[in-house]
C-alpha cells in the first residue's frame, strides 16, 4: 500500500508537471521588475527595484498619461586559453519594461532619482480646482 502514495502523489502533479514549459528557465531573465506605486495628497510616487543596473540603461518616459520605465542589461562571460584567444565566449542582453496609466500629472515637475538599486519617479499631481465633473445627458 505504501507503493501507491508516490505514484500518486506524481499524479496529483501530473498537471502541473505537464503544462510546465520546458523552457521556463530561459525565461527567468526576462522577468519583469517589482514597482511599488503610492498616491500622495499632491504626488504620485513610483518606487521600481532595479538591481545591479547602470543608471545610463535606464529609459524613462511620460507620455498621454502613460508612465514608462525600461532598462537594458548586457551581459557577457569569456573564457581564454594561455595565448589570449578565445576558449567560449558567452553575451547576454535582459531588456524589462513596464507601463503605467498615471492621469492628472504635472508633466512639467516630473522628477526622478536612482539610488542603491531603486528608481523612484515623483508625478506632481496636477491642481484640480475648478475642474468639477461634467453631467453627461442621456437621450
Amino acid at each position: 500500500m505504501s507503493n501507491l502514495f508516490p505514484v500518486g502523489r506524481d499524479f496529483m502533479n501530473f498537471g502541473k508537471n505537464f503544462f510546465e514549459d520546458p523552457f521556463d528557465h530561459l525565461l527567468a531573465h526576462t522577468a519583469n521588475f517589482n514597482v511599488d506605486i503610492r498616491e500622495e495628497e499632491n504626488d504620485y510616487i513610483v518606487e521600481a527595484d532595479l538591481p545591479g543596473m547602470p543608471k545610463d540603461s535606464i529609459q524613462l518616459k511620460y507620455e498621454d498619461n502613460v508612465l514608462s520605465i525600461g532598462a537594458t542589461q548586457e551581459e557577457g562571460k569569456d573564457e581564454k586559453d594561455e595565448e589570449g584567444n578565445y576558449i567560449r565566449r558567452e553575451r547576454s542582453t535582459k531588456s524589462y519594461s513596464r507601463q503605467f496609466l498615471l492621469k492628472n500629472v504635472n508633466e512639467e515637475e516630473i522628477s526622478a532619482a536612482f539610488d542603491n538599486g531603486v528608481l523612484t519617479v515623483t508625478l506632481p499631481k496636477k491642481d484640480s480646482e475648478g475642474t468639477t465633473p461634467k453631467q453627461i445627458e442621456i437621450k
